[in-house]
């Protein structure tokens, strides 16, 4: 039974294109972007202070829209491993670890509702990461 679970999880890690991690990217990128479009002043709130000496909230919610528009079209043309996939994994990953970063930074003790957006940075990361170490397993198993 034990087998069956590390074979399971080996398989969601290692062997399939992270299509339900890259989903789920999209709906949080989507919801990000459409809540700081929403009227009001939600960068009042201390939690976003660092991300608003970057940009205002608009800014922020187009980047976010623009980042959900690219993340499921990549899914919807299943062209999880060209170039433009990768770098866009690379910026996306970044913009979950500077939301993450911002806000741990803006307040303390870090907000509760922050879990959502740790695991999006650490599911974004993966997506980044793991075809570079995919490839170093590769080339040290000589394949």
């Amino acid at each position: 039974m034990k087998n069956k679970y590390i074979n399971a999880l080996s398989v969601a890690l290692w062997d399939s294109d992270l299509i339900a991690t890259r989903i789920s990217l999209f709906f949080g990128e989507l919801f990000w972007g459409v809540m700081l479009l929403w009227l009001g002043d939600t960068f009042s709130r201390p939690t976003y202070h660092v991300m608003s000496l970057v940009a205002n909230e608009e800014i922020w919610g187009i980047i976010f829209l623009i980042s959900a528009a690219t993340q499921i079209s990549i899914v919807m043309i299943e062209d999880m491993h060209s170039k433009f996939a990768r770098y866009f994994a690379c910026y996306n990953a970044m913009l979950w670890l500077f939301v993450v970063w911002s806000m741990l930074v803006s307040v303390y003790p870090p907000p509760a509702a922050i879990g959502g957006e740790l695991a999006l940075a650490l599911g974004a990361s993966w997506v980044w990461l793991r075809p570079y170490i995919l490839a170093e397993g590769y080339k040290r198993a000589g394949f």
